[in-house]
């Protein structure tokens, strides 16, 4: 009897293949959907072919894609990645498999479209401005004066805190989308939600994420994760699981996220939905269609689950076998090596051995090397180095972010920036001080 087969939007930034293939490897096949006319395609589909089929969509329409798709036969679809998720929405309807529908994946994309479902279901939400791309001087001088500041200017598609500044009054406002303007795309300015009172003291980040298993019987929330408090202007600094919160609070974030989900539409999927912490309540910040980044990994440490199984057990109609919360018999975490705002390319690094001695530490791995190129702007993906490990106690996470800043000796190139680009929003920079090129 053949197995059933899932197919996998693949490119840069995927969840890494062997991971995919291994958690494949009793339940289905996988076919591999790559674009060659991608600028970074990831792993090359000659590798790829030795864990399943490769099929290239550059170049396709929606109809053409499907019949070739429809070719091989697929039991379901997954994707990984925000930018798949239209895409797999709309195959996924032409070929009558499991997936979010393609009016609920756009909601899931568009930061504009989800703001408004939200909204119409009832739920709390910030004040959003809509911005295109390339607004002219009029456009500009007049929703610059409509916005009650303090907001968030960010793409209205797209993740990581890519091009995400918080913005204080209209010259900030206009210095933003004049930098923005050599990679033009339409924006979002929503209205910044302030922290709950005590938040600066407190050595975590006041925001966290519910991840959650929606599997046709039921939306199902498996873990919270919690996070360090992120680096100037908005970059993520560190994840674990399970969060910090105390159970009523998570009873609390739990059932606003089930709501928000409703209210989205989401049947079926691995979905990630962020939640702040703010003196009204929990609010939510934003739903993404996909596991969250990491997550599984955490999972794998912390309750021995395996999240990954779980989203191809879903795409194929399955129930995940989830009914609740994890127990999670130690701390999963993935901390990140964030450098500072002035930094503009890495010189040398050294001292990542002694990190990867630490009690707990898994796994180090450098992202970006000497001589590449580092900008705050680019958001959370331009981190230097990952930490993965697990740990007994929330601080010994701590302890072990504070131990990579203080042995990982990186030196960077600096540079002054002219844009005067608002890059506040986060902690104060951590680590040595570093030499100025």
């Amino acid at each position: 009897m053949s197995r059933p087969l899932v197919l996998v939007p693949y490119g840069e930034r995927s969840v890494a293949f062997l991971q995919l293939a291994a958690a494949a490897e009793d339940l289905c096949d996988l076919a591999w959907l790559v674009h060659s006319d991608e600028a970074d395609g990831g792993v090359p589909p000659r590798l790829l072919r030795r864990f399943g089929w490769v099929v290239d969509g550059a170049g396709k329409d929606a109809a053409g894609l499907a019949d070739e798709v429809a070719a091989l036969g697929p039991d379901g679809v997954v994707a990984f990645r925000d930018v798949d998720l239209v895409r797999m929405a709309e195959l996924a309807a032409r070929l009558g498999l499991p997936f979010h529908t393609p009016a609920v994946a756009r909601r899931l994309a568009d930061k504009s479209e989800q703001r408004r479902a939200l909204r119409a279901a009832g739920l709390p939400v910030p004040r959003v401005w809509e911005i295109p791309a390339l607004p002219d001087a009029a456009f500009v001088t007049d929703v610059a004066a409509r916005i009650t500041y303090p907001v968030v200017v960010k793409p209205r598609t797209g993740s990581g805190s890519r091009h995400t500044f918080l913005v204080h009054d209209a010259w900030e406002l206009r210095t933003v989308l004049a930098w923005l303007e050599a990679t033009p795309e339409p924006l979002v300015a929503e209205e910044y939600l302030r922290s709950r009172p005590g938040a600066e003291r407190d050595p975590f980040a006041d925001y966290v994420s519910v991840e959650t298993v929606a599997d046709g019987t039921g939306r199902h929330h498996v873990a919270v994760t919690g996070r360090l408090r992120p680096a100037p202007p908005f970059r993520e600094t560190g994840f674990f699981i399970p969060s910090t919160l105390a159970a009523s609070e998570q009873e609390d974030v739990q059932a606003l996220a089930s709501a928000a989900l409703g209210a989205l539409g989401v049947e079926v999927g691995c979905v990630h939905t962020e939640i702040k912490l703010t003196p009204d309540g929990p609010r939510v910040l934003e739903v993404n269609g996909r596991m969250g980044g990491g997550v599984h990994e955490m999972l794998q440490v912390a309750a021995g689950a395996d999240l990954l199984r779980a989203c191809l057990q879903v795409a194929l109609g399955e129930p995940a076998g989830f009914t609740g919360l994890l127990d999670c018999r130690r701390i999963g975490y993935r901390l990140f090596l964030q450098p500072p705002t002035s930094a503009r390319r890495v010189r040398t690094i050294d001292g990542l051995q002694k990190v990867a001695a630490l009690p707990g530490v898994d796994c180090v791995s450098v992202h970006l090397g000497p001589g590449e190129v580092v900008d705050a702007r680019e958001g959370s993906r331009a981190f230097v180095a990952a930490v993965v490990g697990c740990a007994d106690t929330h601080d010994e996470v701590l302890a072990v972010d504070r131990r990579m800043y203080q042995l990982a000796g990186v030196a960077y190139e600096h540079e002054l920036r002219p844009e005067s680009l608002p890059l506040e929003g986060g902690e104060p920079e951590k680590g040595p001080t570093e030499a100025v090129a």
